[in-house]
């Protein structure tokens, strides 16, 4: 790597660790547009699973199943597309590249399209044909941030004009994953993907950031247009599934660094 690479990752690890714990979706897009423009990508997608060991035997993830997906570009159109591939894959439908990925499972990894699956795998691939040919997507790099159970997926994509990725970009990208474990804890957590009995909902994921907060209950609910009742009935789901008594729990949670 040169050295202005590890400038920009000295940069966006202290920018990531300076962004407030009620941001991780905001400091999710900060990291995807400052790789995707420092590599060199047309989009970047994010992909968080998580383990269910009762799956591991007849499932083809080996008990992976993906819970959340995110596009730094044309996100909303995207993730139409992603749906449908997100929930082939988790019923059962195998494809190579996500087999590959989590068969790495447990580990801190990046590589380039090839190191993954062979050309003739990536060229029958349905997703590759159904999805990425209409995107006219040729080349990814993919990489992934192992944490208890779940694992933070980051695939950055060319064109077919476009040359592949090189190994610099790949080890670019494994470095950034090494030295961003409080990044990747915190955007696992905010999901109830890590440390959690269930993943939150949406509206959890909502009331989760403004707890988070130094905003009362009643606050929530006035910036949230929900009733106060329902707030308290969100809070409570969210300290039980995270396993804490209370917000101070919570706030504890978010301030325990280790994994």
């Amino acid at each position: 790597m040169r050295s202005s690479d590890l400038q920009f990752l000295f940069t966006l690890w202290q920018e990531l660790a300076d962004a407030p714990a009620a941001e991780s979706d905001a400091a999710l897009h900060h990291a995807m547009e400052k790789l995707s423009g420092h590599i060199g990508a047309r989009n970047i997608l994010w992909v968080a699973g998580r383990l269910y060991p009762e799956r591991k035997v007849e499932h083809p993830m080996l008990g992976w199943v993906i819970q959340d997906v995110a596009y730094l570009h044309d996100g909303e159109r995207l993730l139409g597309l992603a749906g449908e591939v997100v929930s082939r894959i988790n019923e059962g439908e195998e494809d190579r590249s996500a087999i590959a990925a989590a068969r790495l499972a447990g580990r801190t990894w990046s590589h380039l399209r090839h190191e993954l699956v062979d050309d003739e795998a990536w060229r029958n691939c349905w997703v590759v044909n159904d999805v990425l040919a209409t995107e006219r997507i040729g080349d990814r790099l993919s990489g992934s941030h192992s944490l208890p159970g779940c694992e933070s997926h980051f695939v950055l994509e060319r064109s077919r004009d476009e040359r592949p990725f090189g190994p610099r970009e790949r080890d670019l990208l494994h470095y950034f994953l090494l030295g961003s474990t409080t990044f990747q804890r915190e955007l696992m957590l905010s999901r109830g993907l890590l440390d959690a009995a269930y993943p939150l909902s949406a509206r959890e994921r909502d009331v989760l950031k403004l707890l988070l907060t130094d905003a009362s209950e009643k606050e929530i609910a006035q910036q949230l247009g929900i009733g106060y009742r329902t707030v308290h009935q969100h809070a409570q789901s969210i300290y039980q599934k995270l396993g804490v008594r209370g917000r101070w729990g919570l706030m504890a949670k978010w301030l325990r660094h280790e994994v």
